[in-house]
């Protein structure tokens, strides 16, 4: 008898197991799915702030690019990107093929969650691209740049990584030089690809080319400062090991960078925008090994190169329209050498980190960018017959010329 309720008690258990383990799956499911929505907020946040930042002739080129991302994106990521990022083995790729078909997924379809997760991040790599090339690009030639991207350069990125098989490895908790460095890189190459806008520099000299809305860029900004809780807090991939340490660290590198970006730049509200942004991207590497103050610190220093990085670009006869190479590709790098230093526990950090890796990966990540940003973009003229539109198309703005709809109909009827 004694036998038969140890037997009992132990199938018990095992019940008792068995719940536990599908409650923890299904809340890891929900854990992920809402913040890789809050990621995927930042589509928004992204097309707003590059919106903001074009003249209204070519908001509607933004808004298009920042869709196709996303379209693009679901599929590559999909069919190649999802497990390129993880294996490089040919048996990985037919194996998930085959189970996309089906709809028998183990742990409540825990990785279809780790999927879409993987995707919000793919996407936001891409659409940093979008803000460096805009008001000159041909639309086929970008679609393109996109398409490479999400199937082939950001996955190999991620599996050379410390997210895959850390053949270069760096701590990078959330993306400083995984996402948006590399992004901001990438849009680097394929600047220096596409050559400035027309009339963007004469006689040697910046020409300044404002945008047509400054308080919509200031929403964008604040609206992917919303989606980085998401990005920031959910790198932990499961509800069981979320910390508030990162979403304070989060936090108040946003303050940093406003900051620093607001007092280089003496007062100017785009660069402050986009000081906020910046602040957000370097934490991203150390937000789960620095203190509170050495991610204010950290987004400080972000901050405050933004201005200084725009300019030296422009130095450089660089046309950078939304300033994202010092907002996602320099403040990438300043925040992975920076956890490398603020991490230390001497600073007050958690420590198991490098100094050295994280400025090995950086260099890396430069080069691995910038050159086959340019490459890309080479590619995609040739294939599209050309990477920039015409000079009567560039005048007359890419939303009549790539989609025939201008972004404020109602102006236009009037001045008709």
């Amino acid at each position: 008898m004694a036998t038969a309720d140890l037997f009992q008690n132990a199938t018990d258990i095992n019940s008792i197991v068995q719940a536990l383990t599908a409650m923890a799956n299904a809340s890891d499911v929900f854990f992920l799915v809402v913040m890789g929505v809050l990621v995927f907020m930042m589509q928004w946040g992204f097309a707003m702030l590059e919106g903001g930042q074009v003249r209204k002739k070519n908001v509607n080129n933004v808004m298009m690019k920042n869709m196709v991302d996303w379209f693009i994106g679901c599929v590559s990521w999909l069919l190649i990107g999802g497990v390129l990022c993880a294996s490089i083995n040919p048996a990985d790729f037919i194996s998930w093929w085959q189970q996309i078909f089906g709809t028998n997924w183990a742990n409540n379809g825990l990785d279809l969650a780790n999927w879409f997760f993987g995707l919000v991040f793919c996407a936001t790599a891409a659409t940093i691209v979008s803000g460096g090339v805009a008001e000159r690009i041909k639309f086929s030639a970008y679609v393109l740049i996109s398409l490479i991207i999400t199937a082939f350069l950001y996955p190999l990125f991620v599996y050379l990584g410390p997210w895959g098989a850390s053949v270069v490895p760096w701590h990078d908790y959330a993306g400083s030089l995984v996402v948006h460095g590399l992004g901001g890189f990438l849009a680097l190459g394929a600047i220096m690809a596409l050559g400035p806008r027309v009339g963007r520099f004469k006689d040697g000299k910046p020409v300044p080319i404002l945008g047509h809305n400054i308080p919509m860029a200031v929403f964008g900004a604040f609206a992917l400062a919303i989606g980085w809780y998401g990005f920031n807090v959910g790198s932990s991939l499961a509800l069981g090991d979320i910390s508030g340490l990162v979403c304070a660290t989060t936090t108040l590198a946003m303050a940093g960078g406003g900051i620093g970006a607001l007092l280089a730049s003496k007062k100017d509200v785009l660069f402050t925008a986009n000081g906020i942004v910046a602040g957000l991207v370097a934490i991203c590497s150390g937000t789960d090994i620095v203190s509170p103050i050495g991610g204010l610190l950290i987004g400080l220093a972000a901050g405050i190169q933004v201005p200084i990085v725009y300019r030296l670009l422009e130095n450089a006869k660089l046309d950078d329209v939304c300033g994202v190479v010092p907002v996602h590709g320099t403040a990438g790098v300043v925040g992975a050498v920076l956890a490398g230093i603020f991490g230390m526990t001497a600073l007050g950090g958690a420590g198991d980190v490098s100094l050295v890796d994280q400025i090995i990966a950086s260099v890396f990540c430069i080069i691995y960018g910038t050159g086959l940003g340019f490459i890309i973009a080479k590619i995609a003229g040739i294939v599209c017959g050309g990477l920039r539109v015409s000079e009567e198309e560039e005048f007359k703005g890419l939303d009549l010329a790539e989609h025939k709809m201008p972004a404020y109909p109602e102006e236009e009827t009037s001045m008709a």
